[in-house]
């Protein structure tokens, strides 16, 4: 079914009703949305192993809206499926300033898949949020916050780099994982110090891989928006003044325009939407000052930074992985944009043969078949590749690190075939001295853009000294 047909046949979304119970310390929580009479999803949350003596002390009010609001972070997820025209939100209320906020996101977090879905996109009349349920009190946060940071792991070497670095300077904290998850991510968290490891279940509905396989719409939804609002109401349950987040300056770049919308893979990573969940959070999710604050702590850093750092931190390579094709066989596998992304970015930093047999396994650079993906990632194509991969700067300046390094190592041997092909784009636009100094000038940069206090700027800044 095309998206015309399937909006006129689902005209109506409905967020019904969301509802919660403690089973032993376990917080169960599930979400009712339906569309039409026939199409009803159920999604589950379980938080693990809360302190009871905390939960005692939260006012229903407040559980009740962060739980409220994290339902409205699943709708993205359950939507797209007919992108109905309107959403009604039964289960609680919404003004209109929140209205046009989840509206944003719906539009900004979905660029990807109305892009790849072909969808003829008016941002105007693509839906409309009404609410007919009972407006939440706000209520003064009673709670304290006596526990530092909640670090949320994916498995990658962007929060393996984290981990590192607190360890190092031997500071507290706390691990977050939703599961399930590439095996990676508890990999990493039990290579680091954290004080627990805090595990979320998150439970999609199987209805809607069955829809999708019945020809309903499918594509990227906003994974980051969700952690957001999940890792929020965690901190809120276990006490933690600030979640770290390992997001990137290099989000801020999207891959293509499209019917007069940046598109974004990584918006939900941005700091555009950092800053405006921000503010949200500390309208209408009792955040505050070293109470559940959402910010990422590499933001003032570029993807080749961020790598060059974490070439010092040797105890994650064997385990980190960052591909999400083969994420749940825990594996590299050797062909998508992400991995030859991530190759190209440690090559210049790390021991050729410690990529090549303790990381990758295979040295990415001799597969003539990534060629094409290269040149995408170094902007000589029309769209940047649709995962979490750096500016196409940065990628430029990578390959550029990476073929001047591998000349240094074999002085009488040509290139591999990827960075013969990228060399010789590269230089009919730019001087090998050009890009010597773009590689440089990205090295040097700090992005003065974030939300970190002194203390964590330090942290982050030494790491370059």
């Amino acid at each position: 079914m095309t998206f015309s047909q399937l909006r006129q046949k689902h005209p109506v979304f409905i967020y019904e009703s969301y509802d919660y119970q403690l089973t032993d310390d376990n917080l169960q929580i599930k979400f009712q949305f339906q569309i039409g009479e026939q199409i009803k999803f159920q999604p589950t949350l379980t938080i693990n192993n809360i302190n009871l003596e905390r939960y005692s002390q939260i006012p229903q009010q407040l559980l009740d809206n962060w739980i409220f609001h994290l339902g409205l972070a699943e709708i993205p997820s359950y939507w797209k499926c007919t992108c109905s025209p309107q959403i009604t939100i039964k289960a609680g209320a919404l003004n209109q300033q929140q209205i046009a906020w989840w509206k944003e996101l719906l539009i900004k977090g979905l660029g990807e898949f109305f892009y790849q879905n072909k969808i003829q996109l008016n941002q105007e009349t693509l839906v409309t949020i009404k609410t007919t349920g009972k407006p939440l009190e706000l209520l003064q946060n009673p709670l304290t916050y006596p526990h530092p940071f909640l670090i949320p792991v994916g498995g990658g070497k962007d929060s393996s780099l984290m981990l590192g670095i607190l360890d190092k300077n031997k500071i507290k904290y706390d691990c977050l994982l939703l599961q399930p998850q590439s095996p990676a991510a508890l990999q990493v968290c039990q290579q680091a110090n954290p004080e627990r490891i805090i595990t979320l279940d998150r439970q999609l509905d199987p209805k809607l891989l069955e829809l999708n396989t019945q020809g309903y719409l499918n594509g990227h939804t906003p994974f980051s928006s969700y952690l957001s609002f999940v890792s929020v109401i965690t901190a809120h349950l276990f006490g933690h003044q600030q979640i770290l987040v390992a997001n990137e300056r290099s989000a801020n770049q999207g891959n293509a325009d499209y019917q007069g919308l940046e598109v974004n893979h990584q918006y939900s990573k941005s700091f555009a939407y950092e800053q405006a969940f921000h503010q949200y959070a500390s309208q209408y999710l009792q955040t505050a000052d070293k109470q559940a604050e959402y910010l990422s702590f590499l933001r003032p850093l570029y993807e080749l930074q961020i790598s060059q750092a974490f070439a010092q931190y040797s105890q994650f390579f064997s385990i980190f992985k960052s591909c999400n094709v083969g994420q749940k066989q825990n594996i590299w596998c050797h062909q998508c944009p992400k991995c030859l992304f991530v190759y190209a970015l440690l090559y210049p930093f790390v021991e050729t043969e410690t990529l090549t047999q303790k990381i990758f396994q295979h040295d990415l650079f001799t597969d003539k078949k990534l060629s094409a993906t290269a040149l995408s990632l170094i902007g000589a194509t029309d769209a940047k590749p649709f995962e979490c991969v750096g500016t196409f700067a940065e990628s430029q300046a990578a390959f550029y690190l990476s073929w001047k390094k591998f000349a240094e190592e074999n002085p009488r041997e040509k290139l591999p075939i990827v960075l013969q092909e990228v060399k010789q784009n590269l230089l009919a636009e730019k001087t090998e001295k050009q890009l010597a100094q773009q590689a440089e000038t990205i090295l040097q940069s700090w992005n003065t853009e974030h939300n970190l206090e002194q203390k964590l700027v330090t942290l982050l800044k030494n790491e370059f000294n």
